[in-house]
């Protein structure tokens, strides 16, 4: 699929088999971008976070990764863990490359994440957010109407999905 400025990216479920190269993204990440997505500054990802993110059941838990046609390079994941309360519901969360944010990569993640979430019978996506990050709400308003709900340094957004698993706005 072609990005913004004619960039052309891969988008693909996550599959174990990319535990080492997620961690080796994570280490890449600025301060900010890996503070944005985990509310903290972690050295490197634990062999069970890895795990975690990568053993993914592809009803519950979803995480499509973007990887650049050319080099094969994972450049944004994006995931959606559903809730244990409210099955119709589920947590997103997204990670885009430093050098490849602003080009259409999370745009299209969550795009394709919000379509395989409706497949999934899920109806409404919420992102914990850092307040001070307008990207994510930004990202979100593109798909619909967001709630927020502002609570110290963080906003929880909510976003109801359309009927129509096909999101193309």
């Amino acid at each position: 699929m072609a990005l913004s400025d004619g960039t052309s990216v891969l988008v693909r479920s996550v599959e174990p088999g990319d535990a080492e190269e997620l961690a080796a993204a994570y280490q890449a990440l600025s301060e900010t971008s890996a503070y944005q997505r985990f509310f903290t500054i972690m050295p490197q990802l634990s062999p069970q976070q890895l795990r975690f993110f990568t053993q993914v059941d592809h009803r519950d838990h979803e995480a499509l990764g973007a990887v650049e046609s050319e080099k094969g390079q994972g450049v944004g994941i994006a995931r959606f863990i559903r809730s244990d309360t409210e099955p119709a519901s589920a947590e997103l969360a997204i990670v885009v490359a430093d050098d490849w944010q602003r080009r259409g990569v999370g745009f299209q993640l969550l795009r394709l994440l919000l379509r395989r979430a409706r497949e999934e019978d899920v109806t409404t996506i919420r992102a914990e957010v850092l307040t001070d990050n307008p990207a994510l709400l930004g990202l979100l308003r593109h798909f619909g109407s967001v709630d927020t709900e502002v609570s110290g340094t963080t906003t929880t957004a909510t976003l109801r999905l359309p009927s129509n698993p096909d999101i193309e706005r």
